[in-house]
């Protein structure tokens, strides 16, 4: 039959809580479904429905049927009811609710039915298994509902065929809170834009406290919209209507439940307009002058019997007002503040806003105060309570503005000179009754703006005069007529005043009819004189100018400065193409007074070859340009100059000697000129130059002038050249001289020519002299070298200058690099004379061997321990065979300075190993040994190392081995050096920064100066590492850069640091000391300096004794204090006060309940079941030591259910039940704030450094309390502390878990066994006793008296101890025997014994079970 289903069903959607929604519900229809049980829920629910398919099948691979006659679409089963629903149950009795379902297709279903596992509610029969529905028929299912509690519950039921899937929800309803609201609230008619209120008497006819919300739509409102009733009580809601448009209004007040059901109670209303109006609705005000103000009054006649609020508006309607607030959002500002803002001040309304009573009037005043001269119309509108549209009121009126004439209307001035200033007088009259402030527009006009008016603004009073200076001062010519007009405020028309008039220039003549300045030579000026006179009444203003003039530089004036031979002007392709200017007027601008005269001088100095026909133009301001031209005429010549002898022969002149001759230069011509001889343009290949100190000058006409001129011959031989004579002003080629001349050398002799050195030592320098004599004025320069290669000879000078007349002897040098017989020449040349040959010869003797860069003594001077010195020089074999050669150290002496420890790290450095051992030599030659070859030259080095500081002298020999035993000496060397450590002069060894933070101070960056001193021989660097919150800086104080960068000390030189403190690197308040080491380190010496840098920062800061204050658990409505010390740690006074945190996160205070009742399951089986006690205030975080001690882990509740209690054979045992806390099972525990629970004192004060002081902890223990706080120490410019003081109060609280054991028939004579557990279910320890416990023994009981063990004893919370009671009952008969168990101070708790003794033999086998109570 399951073949046909997939093989695995998809879960449908369950939703546990989802509730269908209800249909609206007025309150009484709610009331009346409230008050149905289960079976009459379940009668009502008649109507078959469809259920929503949750998870469709596939029908094609689901069933075996294809004519199912169901829409896909829907169920093929019709479900009653749709809903399983369980009302106004009875907590532990059993419901039961039947589901049919009926299958309405044509074919036969399968129909599983499943109902998942829940202690509530169960399914008649087994679930899950499939049920065949034939077609038309039906399958009822049976639901179980076992309430425990009476509260909403939850569930589903879940219908699986091959075709679909659905749920039938399953919910229980529990006891609901029900407001006995009216169906209909009716307003009837009332009046519009007017509150209406209806109060309502409100109670709770349901079965439990109702939590409600209300809501409504506008018009209508509801107070109060939130609220809690109890059970029974009653309370008044108030219901209004306020519309805002005439007409009928409904809506419906809905009541919220908390528990999820709503009701509708229906609202009407009708809005109608009250008798409300004005007296008049339009006002008009006679014509009012302006700043005068006018009155008149409006009533509004209130005829309705309700008190209306009234305001004006500017606008019609409400619309239009938003419209505008939106528009005008900067000034909603001001339309809140006036409603009137928009009138503008023109019309006014008092007041604004008021009330007026029923059947009564209010009189509004109504104000026109004009700003301008014209008619005014504005509305206003009354928006009142009543009515709903505006009423309105049309406000007219006319201003009138000052009334201010001119006494004349035309000025006519006549004619007028220009730039003179005319005066004249102007009236304004005012024929008004108000002040006329009047004010000059400024004219437009280039005439108009030559006149000034005084004053320019005023106020003239009612009835008065202003009179108006006017000043006129034309810079313009010709006739004008100008209109002036003041503008009167508040006025539409200005005053105006015509002006009209001439304005005439000034007059001018030259004395002279033109200006003929004739022939003039180049280069020379001419100045001509002229007068010009002013011929008017008025000063005049003039500018001449030449317009035929050139426009670039100054034209030359030969006769002032005559120019240099090196000037361009004398080259002409060097000429300037731009004219320059030649003409010079003086003035060439001023002012002429009236009737006055100016003399004028003309200057020409023309540099242009030609004739001149120009005009001197006359400007005159405020007349014209070019008013006048005075015609100008001139012509401009060159003379021609000639030489005398144009070839000049200087004869034999020695090299480089200046020779002097003369030349005639002659001007045959009527005018002056200028001559300059041009300058040589030198070569380093000419054979001669010249040259001449006077080169340029002025010759007269008809005269003439000697030149002298200096010629130099550079090359030997015949030499020639030509000179050019140039003359200003003249185009041409300049005049040509020819200049000619012998070139000579000087003469000099040299002595001897041959030279014999004989036998002399190698590779040593021998000298011989040659002379050289000059015998000649002239200086020889000479220059000596050797005729072969690789000579073994040199000369010394080898060139030079041997003085005219003198000699200067040379030296010729022989250094033989062997023993042979060396031969040679020196050529000896004179510079553009002869060369002479010297003839040299000599023969060596000695060793070839040459020590190159070896002084005889080396001296290393101070150098620093530890660190290997080095000096390098090379040995040269010169000669032809081989050489071996050995070093040793002749005698050596050390002189101990001083002993410094090496670098702290104690690394090695290169050249550690090099360092000899003491009374060892300290330098030495590597190689020690070497065979030189002929020509071979090896490099040695000298070195030497000291690990102690010490100065050191040695010397050191060099030999030639000849055999295995001879020895001879070459070369001998003293070496002489001292040790030294570098020393660093230091300002201080530590450095300390102390900041003592006050409550008023800021934190600022900390500096302390530290200059480093090179006291020693040797400059050396150093590196400086420092660690934060200090750091290294200049002396500036500005940092050093973070990569550290060796710093370079000389001799003697101090380098000046900062070292900077950060006091704020610690950021918490708290007083902190830090200490780093300042290392300097040698990059020359392994030895480390160190500076300790200690920094300390001290806040006012407090030193508490705990951090937690835990009172434990106290005994209930009693209190308890505990101290704790707190002192002042910090060198600052402390200002301290204390305060709870007041997060609700961090501070509990909650309270516990009694612990719950356990009530017996069936079958004589009692579960213990514990549950967490619920508290006032559940906190989100508590602290283990917080936890409730009562409170199981988290598997108690399994364990504890799996524990059965059970009775021994014949004994029957009642339930007991947890006493001590039963007295405040129903106490309402009072809503106390943290201040009544917990308490510090002194809540503030002040400590001196070094002070202590007790600090008082209470802790007052509410019943069954338990709190938990943050107690904060505030400490003003310092941290905050917190200590966190938690507190528990409770009583003893126990349980038994049985109070009477029933033994039911047993042998008379039999010693009874029973156990009792007694258990501390509270937070406290507490000590029992068994009073009046028998005398007797467990094993030997006295006869009808129970023995305990243990019959005394303390408990721990949380703890048990089990009871063992022995009875001997001693005779036959039922026995019924009590004793109490007595629990600190509680009632005592009674435990009951009972049975029946008989003989041996009749007692029953299985022991008789008491019957459950419930």
């Amino acid at each position: 039959m399951a073949s046909g289903f997939p093989k695995k069903t998809p879960a449908p959607r369950l939703l546990r809580r989802e509730r269908l929604k209800p249909d609206t519900l007025t309150p009484s229809a709610f009331q009346k479904e409230m008050s149905l049980s289960t079976k009459q829920l379940l009668a009502r629910a008649k109507k078959v429905s469809l259920p929503l398919i949750a998870q469709p099948q596939d029908k094609r691979e689901t069933s075996h049927h294809k004519l199912s006659a169901a829409d896909p679409q829907q169920s093929s089963f019709q479900l009653c009811p749709p809903e399983v629903v369980f009302q106004n149950y009875t907590p532990g009795e059993v419901c039961e609710v039947p589901v049919v379902l009926r299958n309405r297709d044509k074919v036969p279903r399968v129909m599983k039915v499943t109902l998942e596992s829940s202690p509530y509610f169960q399914l008649v029969g087994p679930s899950g298994v499939y049920r065949k529905v034939p077609p038309g028929l039906s399958v009822t299912v049976r639901i179980l509902f076992s309430p425990e509690q009476n509260k909403d519950y939850f569930h589903q039921l879940l219908c699986t065929s091959e075709r679909e899937g659905f749920i039938v929800p399953i919910r229980a309803i529990c006891a609901r809170a029900i407001l006995d609201f009216p169906d209909q609230l009716d307003f009837s008619k009332c009046p519009v834009k007017y509150c209406s209120q209806k109060t309502l008497l409100v109670r709770n006819v349901g079965n439990r406290a109702a939590h409600y919300q209300l809501s409504t739509q506008s018009p209508f409102s509801v107070l109060p919209a939130t609220g809690a009733l109890a059970v029974g009580d009653a309370v008044q809601v108030t219901v209004g209507f306020q519309p805002l448009k005439t007409g009928d209004c409904s809506a419906s007040l809905v009541v919220h439940y908390d528990t999820g059901e709503d009701t509708h109670t229906s609202l009407h209303g009708r809005a109608v307009d009250a008798h409300i109006r004005l007296d008049q609705y339009t006002v008009s005000f006679e014509k009012t002058y302006v700043s005068l103000s006018n009155h008149t009054a409006v009533r509004i006649h209130n005829m309705s019997d309700i008190t209306v609020c009234f305001q004006w508006k500017a606008v019609d309607s409400g619309q239009e007002e938003d419209q505008l607030e939106l528009s005008l959002q900067n000034e909603m500002a001001e339309v809140r503040e006036d409603p009137m803002v928009l009138s503008d001040g023109i019309f006014s309304l008092e007041p604004k806003e008021g009330e007026i009573r029923p059947n009564f009037w209010a009189e509004i005043s109504v104000s026109f105060k004009p700003q301008e001269a014209r008619a005014y119309e504005r509305a206003v509108y009354c928006d009142i309570s009543g009515r709903e549209n505006r009423l309105p009121l049309f406000l007219t009126g006319e201003g009138l503005g000052p009334r201010l004439h001119s006494y004349f209307e035309e000025l006519n001035i006549g004619e007028v000179s220009i730039r003179v200033t005319h005066r004249y007088k102007a009236v304004l009259l005012n024929k008004g009754p108000i002040d006329a402030s009047f004010s000059l527009i400024p004219p437009s006009t280039a005439m108009g703006s030559f006149f000034s008016f005084l004053p320019q603004e005023g106020i003239v009073a009612p009835h008065g005069l202003q009179v108006i200076q006017i000043s006129f001062c034309p810079t313009m010519l010709g006739q004008f007529k100008e209109e002036f007009c003041f503008y009167v405020h508040k006025s539409p028309k200005p005053v105006t005043l015509t002006i009209r008039g001439s304005v005439m220039g000034p007059t001018f003549h030259f004395d002279v009819p033109a200006l003929h300045f004739g022939d003039i030579s180049c280069g020379f000026p001419r100045t001509l004189k002229c007068r010009l006179s002013n011929t008017s009444l008025i000063p005049m203003v003039f500018n001449l100018r030449i317009p035929g003039d050139g426009l670039g530089e100054p034209s030359i004036d030969v006769s002032m400065n005559i120019l240099n031979p090196s000037s361009q002007v004398w080259r002409k392709e060097a000429r300037s193409p731009t004219r320059p200017r030649e003409f010079t007027i003086s003035p060439c601008r001023g002012s002429i007074r009236a009737l006055g005269a100016q003399d004028i001088k003309v200057t020409l100095c023309s540099n242009t070859i030609g004739e001149y026909k120009l005009e001197l133009v006359l400007d005159v301001d405020d007349v014209g340009k070019a008013a006048f031209a005075l015609p100008l005429t001139a012509r401009c010549v060159a003379p021609t100059l000639r030489v005398l002898d144009p070839v000049v022969s200087f004869g034999r002149c020695f090299l480089g000697v200046s020779c002097v001759k003369k030349l005639t230069l002659v001007n045959d011509s009527d005018f002056p000129g200028c001559y300059c001889l041009l300058p040589q343009e030198r070569s380093l290949e000419a054979a001669t130059w010249y040259c001449n100190s006077m080169a340029s000058g002025i010759i007269k006409a008809h005269s003439s002038e000697e030149i002298l001129i200096a010629l130099l011959a550079r090359l030997v031989g015949e030499c020639s050249i030509t000179a050019e004579l140039a003359v200003f002003g003249r185009g041409g080629s300049p005049l040509e001289i020819h200049l000619q001349c012998i070139g000579q050398g000087p003469v000099v002799y040299v002595y001897p020519t041959e030279i014999n050195f004989g036998s002399i030592p190698v590779l040593k320098d021998r000298s011989k002299t040659v002379c050289l004599a000059n015998q000649c004025d002239l200086p020889a320069s000479f220059q000596a070298k050797m005729a072969g290669k690789r000579s073994c000879w040199r000369v010394e000078p080898s060139e030079g200058v041997v003085p005219p007349n003198a000699e200067l002897p040379v030296h010729v040098i022989a250094h033989l690099k062997d023993t042979l017989k060396f031969q040679g020449e020196v050529e000896v040349s004179i510079e553009n004379s002869n060369t002479t040959v010297i003839s040299l010869q000599a023969v060596g003797t000695g060793i070839p061997i040459r020590f190159d860069n070896l002084p005889p003594v080396v001296d290393f001077k101070s150098h620093f321990s530890f660190t290997p010195c080095h000096f390098h020089f090379k040995v040269t074999n010169t000669g032809r065979r081989m050489y071996r050669l050995r070093w040793r150290t002749e005698s050596f002496r050390t002189f101990r300075r001083r002993t410094r420890a090496p670098a702290r790290g104690g690394s090695k450095r290169k050249g550690a190993s090099q360092i000899p051992r003491p009374g060892s030599p300290v330098f030495k030659v590597r190689p020690l040994q070497v065979d030189l070859r002929p020509g071979q030259t090896v490099e040695m080095v000298l070195e030497g190392c000291s690990s102690t500081v010490q100065e050191v002298k040695e010397q050191l020999l060099c030999h030639n081995l000849v055999r295995k035993e001879e020895k001879e000496q070459i070369a001998e060397v003293d070496v002489t050096c001292e040790f030294i450590c570098p020393a660093l002069q230091m300002s201080s060894t530590a450095i300390a920064f102390c900041v003592e933070k006050k409550p008023s101070d800021v934190l600022t960056l900390q500096y302390q100066p530290l200059s480093l001193k090179n006291t020693c021989s040797l400059p050396f660097s150093i590196v400086l590492d420092l660690e934060q919150p200090f750091l290294i800086c200049s002396a500036d104080q500005q940092p050093l850069p973070a990569d550290p960068k060796p710093m370079r000390l000389d001799v003697g030189e101090e380098l000046h640091l900062c070292i900077q403190f950060n006091p704020a690197q610690e950021n918490n308040r708290n007083s902190w000391v830090t200490e780093k080491v300042l290392r300097i380190r040698f990059l020359e010496h392994p030895h480390e300096e160190q500076i300790t840098v200690r920094g300390e920062v001290h806040f006012p800061n407090l030193h508490l004794q705990a951090e937690a204050v835990d009172f434990g658990c106290i005994i209930n409505d009693t209190e308890q204090a505990l101290f704790m010390e707190m002192t002042n740690c910090s060198p600052i006074p402390v200002q301290y006060h204390w305060s709870f945190l007041t997060d609700r996160q961090v501070n509990t205070i909650r309270f516990i309940p009694s612990p719950p009742t356990f009530k017996p399951k069936k079958k004589a089986v009692f579960p213990r079941r514990y549950s967490r006690p619920k508290s006032v205030e559940e906190p989100t975080e508590t602290p283990e030591r917080m936890q409730d001690s009562a409170q199981q882990p988290a598997d108690a509740e399994d364990s504890l259910e799996a524990e059965v209690l059970s009775s021994p054979a014949g004994e029957s045992r009642r339930l007991g039940r947890m006493r001590g806390l039963s007295q405040f099972s129903k106490m309402e525990h009072p809503k106390v704030g943290m201040q009544e629970v917990f308490d510090v004192l002194p809540v503030w004060g002040e400590l001196e450094p070094g002070e202590s002081e007790l600090v008082t902890f209470t802790f007052f223990g509410h019943a069954n309390i338990i709190a938990r706080v943050r107690a904060l120490c505030h400490v003003e410019g310092g941290p905050t502390y917190e200590v966190v003081v938690t507190g528990q109060a409770s009583c003893p609280s126990f349980q038994l878990d049985v109070e009477e054991i029933d033994w039911g028939l047993q042998v008379f004579d039999k010693v009874l066994k029973a156990e009792v557990t007694l258990r501390n279910t509270g937070v406290l320890e507490f000590a029992y006793a068994v009073p009046n416990s028998g005398a007797g023994t467990a094993a030997k009981p006295l006869p009808g008296v129970p023995v305990v063990v243990p019959y005394t004893g303390c408990i721990a919370p949380g703890e048990k101890q089990v009871l063992k009671i022995y009875y001997l009952p001693g005779k036959l008969g039922v026995f019924c025997k009590t004793f109490q168990v007595q629990v600190a101070y509680l009632e005592p708790a009674e435990i009951f014994l009972k049975g029946e003794g008989t003989l041996p033999g009749v007692t029953e086998d299985q022991p008789r079970m008491l019957k459950e109570i419930l």
